[in-house]
């Protein structure tokens, strides 16, 4: 998108993240039972693939779509909930 509106090409990757991450969250609940700990790599509408470690689902990524936006998370057994009390992390 060379030359277009900066605005409009943020708008459209940030539709793009939106939809792999809820393609993400769709399928987690089947993940978590056989991908538990992997990184999932999604790309528009496409789950290219589980990894063992964000490093190698990151270099696939940027194998297969050179600097393209690309979704990488891990796959957790529950949401992660950062609690403080009283400034200390607990």
């Amino acid at each position: 998108m060379e030359g277009g509106d900066p605005s409009s090409e943020t708008h459209v990757m940030a539709q793009q993240l939106m939809a792999e991450r809820q393609i993400f969250e769709q399928h987690l609940p089947a993940w978590r039972s056989q991908y538990l700990g992997k990184y999932v790599l999604i790309k528009g509408q496409e789950v290219v693939g589980f990894y063992d470690s964000l490093d190698s689902a990151t270099k696939e990524g940027f194998k297969r779509f050179g600097l393209d936006d690309f979704f990488v998370t891990r796959i957790d057994p529950t949401e992660v909930v950062n609690v403080t009390f009283l400034g200390q992390r607990i």
